[in-house]
């Protein structure tokens, strides 16, 4: 696990006695600040789509040809994945498929789809999973990403990274103002789950099979490092 806090630069607001008709009120002196934190670490599962769907005259037949490959990819995939609730499978979806010949709107059968979604814990066997799922008729694999387990405890480390990172700000402030630091008025995590990264932009993969030949973005076999981002502002008051 990689782990750094990124330097912060931050503001000093001494408050100031405020001018008013009558008796004066005078606001406590104040030292404001910012921390920055982050964890990076290597993911440790991925989890994809796999998609089914087929299109026949009658539609029996296509609901039982997306249903043949359905148990197909259930069986290889409870292999690789025999947690409770490592595989997923959503309900089968079917409708009228149409085309255009000459510009005229033809019908085409019935289309029949299903998928199942998997989640893989142990990212070694990824790369054999979908050797084997290439070899089944399969229609498309999508949303291939990758994540982490402890992801919420990873976030709240780079939080107490952040925290620790504002209180060492504003005591270097204080040590420059050659002021003493008093008691913490108001401490707040700003981050959210939406802030973190895996260093840029990382998009899913999407594969679509025709024929057994490739379209679409392609996989990703090696995923990048997972970062978690953190951000916690500080009030402390100035004695």
């Amino acid at each position: 696990m990689l782990r750094s806090v990124t330097a912060a630069v931050f503001t000093v607001l001494l408050g100031l006695s405020a001018c008013q008709s009558g008796p004066s009120v005078t606001a406590p002196r104040q030292v404001h600040s910012m921390g920055y934190g982050h964890v990076t670490v290597y993911p440790d599962y991925a989890e994809l789509t796999v998609d089914a769907a087929f299109t026949r005259p009658r539609l029996k037949d296509a609901v039982a040809e997306v249903q043949r490959v359905v148990d197909q990819v259930l069986t290889l995939s409870k292999r690789y994945a025999p947690g409770r609730d490592d595989v997923r499978v959503s309900s089968t979806s079917s409708n009228k498929e149409f085309t255009y010949v000459k510009g005229k709107e033809v019908f085409a059968g019935f289309n029949s789809t299903q998928s199942v979604t998997v989640r893989i814990n142990d990212l070694r066997q990824l790369s054999p999973y979908l050797e084997q799922l290439l070899a089944t008729p399969i229609s498309r694999i999508k949303d291939l990403n990758y994540g982490h387990s402890q992801a919420d405890s990873l976030r709240h480390e780079a939080s107490v990274l952040a925290l620790a990172d504002a209180v060492k700000a504003a005591d270097k402030m204080c040590a420059a103002l050659h002021v003493k630091r008093g008691e913490v008025l108001e401490a707040r995590d700003n981050s959210s789950p939406e802030s973190s990264n895996t260093n840029g932009y990382q998009p899913s993969a999407n594969i679509e099979l025709y024929s057994k030949s490739f379209g679409g973005q392609g996989f990703k076999m090696s995923p990048e490092l997972l970062r978690f981002d953190s951000q916690c502002s500080l009030s402390s008051a100035l004695e």
